[in-house]
């Protein structure tokens, strides 16, 4: 049973960006041959870049100063994050994943992830292949099914992003900042539920900047403001996905095998979430204000595919009667990112013009991050 793979990831990026799976209904079935343990494995490895990029952005674009408004001062501010992916998280080494049932006909050359460009090929000019045994015994959470015919289908290809001078998930972010008591802004990013047809999006985000030079003896001498800040936010999207229904036929030495893959009620859901500790300094000078920040990003993301699933195989051998294997599965598809956090060190300026801000910063972490804005102020 030769079967082709079009599985993609879309990166999804309008007013907030959304990473989301998005799996062409002919195809999951292929993704899925390999057994849940395999698939998952197999499309983590693929997005993993991607989701960790999009989680750290949303940590990003939170302040372009480090000190705080004056009561009930405000500012809006429109910022857009770009969490850079490292050149070596576009691609993956199959034999680093462990899978149980999966095997790779392209011996030792890497995997393309999300972001890593085409699949490689053989000296033909032929993707390289995934594929699983005939005779293989896959797991479903508890239930198997032994594979009557091999499957195999190409690498699938990443997004081909040579030519950006910087490749990640574009993350653009919206605060509102309003000057409370005690030298405390208080900073709030929202998106009210949105129901966009068969795709859904929710965010919310609250910080705090407060001045702690007013705290310690002697540091309101000091010619530059000092500010510690926490800020967190919180992002889900759901994505509809249109039913499955697949079935392949092939016969052998008068053997027929019928390999049926059905889905329902299919939906993919994705969340986000960032926190960010820092400790914030700045100096305004004249129309410039230089800024620093250090601290840690806490970062963790997840995609799932829901849905409810049939995996029938039926063997007939005339005369012999026929032969069925049949399982029933549900939400096959549960991914979880953590590891994108850690600690960061943010470089930068804003320009203001009367109320007009403009602001760029640089940020030093493990997925290194690129910000610029503009905004209102009044302080």
């Amino acid at each position: 049973m030769k079967k082709q793979l079009k599985l993609k990831a879309l990166l999804f990026t309008t007013l907030f960006s959304v990473c989301i799976l998005n799996v062409k209904s002919q195809d999951f079935g292929d993704v899925l041959g390999a057994g849940l343990d395999d698939a998952n494995n197999y499309l983590e490895a693929f997005i993993e870049p991607g989701m960790n990029s999009f989680g750290n952005g949303l940590a990003g674009g939170w302040y372009n100063t480090a000190k705080p408004h004056k009561l009930f001062g405000v500012d809006f501010t429109l910022s857009v994050n770009l969490a850079t992916i490292p050149d070596a998280e576009k691609t993956f080494s199959f034999a680093s994943r462990n899978f149980t049932n999966l095997q790779y006909t392209g011996g030792s050359e890497p995997l393309p992830t999300v972001v890593g460009g085409p699949a490689p090929e053989d000296a033909s000019g032929n993707p390289y292949e995934l594929f699983i045994p005939v005779g293989t015994t896959v797991s479903y959470g508890g239930q198997s099914i032994d594979l009557e015919d091999e499957i195999a289908f190409p690498v699938a290809p990443g997004a081909d992003l040579e030519d950006l001078p910087v490749v990640g998930t574009p993350v653009p972010t919206f605060n509102l900042g309003i000057g409370l008591i005690k030298n405390t802004d208080l900073k709030i990013r929202l998106i009210p539920s949105q129901d966009l047809g068969d795709f859904s999006i929710s965010m919310f985000g609250i910080g705090v900047m407060h001045d702690i030079k007013q705290w310690i003896p002697g540091m309101k001498l000091l010619p530059f403001e000092l500010s510690g800040f926490f800020g967190t936010t919180s992002l889900s999207a759901d994505f509809e996905m249109d039913d499955v229904s697949n079935t392949e036929t092939g016969s052998s030495g008068g053997t027929t095998t019928s390999t049926t893959f059905t889905g329902s009620n299919m939906s993919s859901s994705f969340s986000a979430s960032a926190t960010t500790i820092q400790v914030l300094a700045s100096k305004k000078l004249a129309i410039l204000t230089p800024y620093v920040g250090v601290g840690l990003n806490f970062v963790k993301s997840s995609i799932d595919v829901k849905g409810d699933f049939t995996y029938r195989t039926d063997v007939t051998a005339a005369p012999a009667p026929t032969v069925t294997q049949s399982i029933d599965f549900s939400d096959p598809i549960n991914l979880e990112f953590t590891g994108a956090g850690g600690p960061r060190l943010t470089v930068g300026a804003r320009l203001k013009l009367l109320i007009l801000t403009i602001h760029a910063d640089y940020t030093l972490q493990k997925y290194n991050q690129l910000t610029a804005g503009i905004g209102l102020a009044i302080r």
